[in-house]
């Protein structure tokens, strides 16, 4: 898996912020986001290593600010 995708039903652009759980391990990343013509935002994590992490998504749409959290997990690959 390249990226995260997420679908929207307007523009969206603002922040992702990718941190690896448990928090203790300090592995931090934000990003800027930017909707595709689509309304489609894809959050790049190639750089992130194997185990749980969560994605933060903020964004301001119609002068309300708004945050979607969603956990996910990077499967260690056997070489």
């Amino acid at each position: 898996m390249e990226y995260l995708k997420f679908n929207f039903c307007h523009p969206v652009k603002g922040h992702a912020s990718l941190i690896q759980i448990p928090n203790d391990l300090i592995k931090f990343q934000t990003l800027n986001i930017n909707s595709d013509v689509e309304n489609i935002v894809k959050v790049p994590i190639t750089k992130c290593q194997a185990g749980k992490w969560k994605v933060i998504l903020e964004w301001q749409y119609d002068n309300q600010s708004f945050t979607h959290q969603k956990e996910f997990e990077i499967k260690k690959v056997d070489s």
